[in-house]
């Protein structure tokens, strides 16, 4: 197992044990909309989004060649 699987188990796990830690209603506010969702739910909803959004960033512009 190299490095990276690792880090990314590793990672994957940190994230799994602090979302199931929060498990209280938290209400969302974003413009004019509101919403009460599990803190869970919204915690695993933003890892979803920044992880796309960084694979996003990497397929739109290609890496810099040096």
């Amino acid at each position: 197992m190299n490095s990276k699987m690792i880090g990314l188990i590793f990672l994957l796990l940190t994230l799994l044990v602090f979302a199931l830690q929060n498990t209280q209603t938290v209400a969302i506010k974003f413009l004019f909309w509101e919403v009460t969702t599990s803190a869970v739910l919204t915690i695993l909803i933003s890892f979803a989004l920044g992880v796309l959004s960084g694979w996003l960033i990497r397929f739109v512009k290609p890496p810099l060649k040096i």
